[in-house]
């Protein structure tokens, strides 16, 4: 089954900091390449969808402005850690219904230091969390990992061979910071920050803009770039129902975090949209800002069964020359996690992956099928990708 929606084009500004640079040059840099990639001008994009939480205050406008008015409409989209994917879904689904032609996609975002709060006092919807000590997003998953490792057995050490994988691979990624690796033993002994995580098994914030070109068939053809298009097979969101939030305050703690049944569901939907199953899936990118979280994945979308999947990445079966890689380049705990930004690096880096161009981290085997997969605070989104 193909969807009429193609990506043809992909650029990125290196993750890092980027204290000397504004959001705009950021967000430029990603843009400019993925144009040069697809081969078109700015003046060819016919609708800008854009995503970001904390720099949202320079908005799609000012992003658009950078390349000259052309007189396009500009959407942004502000889903906390899904912002970027958010914006990538609504893309697909305008050139795929015909509405237009050639859409321009970046997510984009600086970020400040320290830890990454879920709620604060004020939000009323988010207040009983402060007094719990539940507003700092490690202590709410740490929670949840606690309870999955009481009811599965998984060891801080499953944690920790997660991390080292990232960290392994990050080291190689271009488009990271490039921190070193870390092994299990480092990593272990890293201090902790909210048990059973320490601090090489949580993601860092970071700066950083990832932009793709999407178009439709109609207009790939026209600009010459079926030969290196990859399809946009499945695009698929959605958010919480009640069942999903059983265990605890708010989507973080409840079933996902846990059990990954949100992700079990709209995987089902995005394998039956894309008329493939987990055994077609060559490679993932995974949100997983810490370690834990690609355990969760490879469970939710049947790679392996509930319970097992700290065992998957034990016996390498998430290695990139293993039965189904994930994040491999380093994922948010080695690459970072600038929040506009993460769910289109995603589909940058399986892009590159399906295209053969992943260089020293490339997957071998010329893989074709590719699964994307992109949580905040409970909006979810996953995407499926094919080399045609």
């Amino acid at each position: 089954m193909t969807h009429d929606a193609y990506v043809t084009g992909v650029g990125v500004h290196k993750f890092g900091r980027w204290s000397e640079k504004s959001t705009i040059e950021l967000a430029a840099t990603a843009i400019e390449g993925a144009l040069k990639d697809s081969g078109i001008s700015f003046a060819k994009v016919q609708a800008a969808f854009l995503g970001a939480e904390y720099s949202s205050f320079v908005d799609g406008r000012m992003i658009v402005q950078h390349f000259g008015w052309t007189g396009i409409p500009i959407n942004h989209y502000q889903q906390a850690c899904a912002s970027g994917s958010a914006a990538f879904r609504e893309a697909c689904h305008a050139v795929a219904s015909g509405r237009i032609d050639v859409a321009l996609v970046c997510g984009y975002e600086k970020m400040g230091g320290g830890l990454l709060k879920g709620g604060e006092v004020g939000r009323d919807r988010e207040f009983h969390l402060h007094g719990m000590g539940l507003d700092v997003t490690p202590a709410r998953i740490a929670m949840a990992i606690q309870r999955r490792m009481d009811t599965y057995g998984d060891t801080p050490e499953m944690l920790a061979v997660e991390a080292a994988q990232c960290y392994e691979y990050g080291a190689l990624n271009e488009a990271g910071p490039q921190r070193p690796p870390a092994t299990v033993a480092e990593i272990l002994d890293s201090g902790v920050i909210s048990s059973p995580f320490t601090r090489k098994m949580c993601c860092n914030s970071s700066d950083g803009a990832a932009a793709a070109i999407v178009m439709n068939g109609r207009a790939a053809k026209h600009f010459g770039c079926m030969d290196r298009a990859i399809n946009v097979a499945g695009v698929v969101a959605g958010s919480p129902d009640a069942d999903d939030l059983v265990g605890g305050p708010g989507p973080h703690i409840g079933g996902d975090f846990r059990t990954g049944d949100h992700t079990r569901k709209i995987a089902a939907k995005v394998y039956d949209m894309a008329g493939v199953g987990p055994k077609d899936i060559d490679l993932v990118q995974c949100h997983a800002p810490f370690a834990g979280g690609g355990m969760i994945c490879a469970e939710a979308l049947g790679f392996c069964a509930p319970g097992e999947g700290g065992r998957f990445f034990l016996e390498g079966n998430a290695r990139l020359d293993g039965k189904t890689p994930i994040n491999t380049d380093g994922g948010l705990i080695a690459r970072g996690h600038p929040l506009g930004a993460t769910g289109v690096v995603e589909v940058y880096e399986l892009t590159r992956q399906l295209r053969g161009e992943g260089g020293a981290l490339q997957v071998p085997g010329s893989p074709r099928v590719a699964l994307a997969h992109n949580t905040g605070l409970g909006c979810l989104n996953a995407h499926i990708f094919i080399r045609l």
